[in-house]
């Protein structure tokens, strides 16, 4: 009896082993060009993804190093100071919202600043000195004025010591001066032409107590100047002539 397989068990041993061969080496069935874009793009939109949300935890990571190096942290000195956009600039004094410096009594002749009474000459009954709450605009030690501010026919300018700049309630300019040419007249008479006129020492006073922005209040008005009653004029008698005999 012979060793040797037989022909038919030789054939199926080497069609199971072709098949397994086979079934190991199995190439995967194509994949359509349409599915691979789709994958490729899905691949691009993970990545993408991913490299925002890496992004963004940096961005996150800087910011805090950023605010705990500007502030010191919760309890370390602050350094850091407000938006541009809430500085607001600073905008010109308002007369209406701030306290007098000074206040300008018309009817008593005075002006009254820190409890220092000065007497003043103000305004004629032609030339009124306005009335309201006035802003200090700028200030001159010494400043050429018109003469006829001082009541002077011929027209031209005259220096005055002392001078103090106002804008009145209707945009206009007014003055407090140094009444240098009728000294008499502060506290007893008015006589100018609207400005306030005071005496040359307490104007000097005053100029350097006055700062630019601050506030002068005047109140009141004039008083009527007392009418001089008129002399009378003298009588003439006549004596009795006497008779002749």
């Amino acid at each position: 009896m012979s060793d040797d397989p037989r022909p038919a068990e030789s054939h199926r041993a080497l069609a199971g082993a072709l098949r397994k061969w086979a079934d190991d080496h199995e190439s995967p069935p194509p994949v359509p060009g349409a599915e691979i874009r789709r994958r490729a793009v899905r691949r691009r939109r993970r990545r993408h993804a991913s490299l925002a949300a890496v992004g963004t935890s940096v961005v996150a990571a800087v910011s805090v190093v950023l605010s705990m190096a500007f502030t010191g942290g919760k309890e370390g000195p602050h350094h850091s100071r407000p938006p541009a956009a809430t500085l607001k600039a600073p905008g010109p004094p308002s007369a209406a919202g701030s306290v007098p410096a000074a206040t300008v009594n018309l009817s008593r002749r005075e002006l009254v600043v820190g409890g220092r009474v000065l007497p003043i000459s103000t305004g004629s009954a032609k030339t009124p000195t306005p009335t309201g709450r006035m802003t200090v605009t700028g200030k001159y030690k010494v400043a050429a004025l018109p003469t006829d501010m001082f009541g002077l026919e011929r027209r031209y300018e005259m220096k005055a010591p002392w001078v103090i700049q106002l804008r009145t309630p209707q945009n206009r300019t007014n003055y407090i001066v140094a009444f240098t040419p009728d000294e008499k007249a502060p506290g007893n008479y008015d006589s100018t032409t609207g400005w306030i006129g005071l005496r040359r020492g307490d104007a000097e006073w005053l100029y350097r107590r006055l700062d630019r922005g601050a506030v002068v209040a005047v109140v009141g008005a004039a008083p009527t100047p007392t009418p001089v009653p008129a002399t009378p004029a003298p009588v003439r008698t006549t004596m009795p002539r006497g008779s002749t005999s």
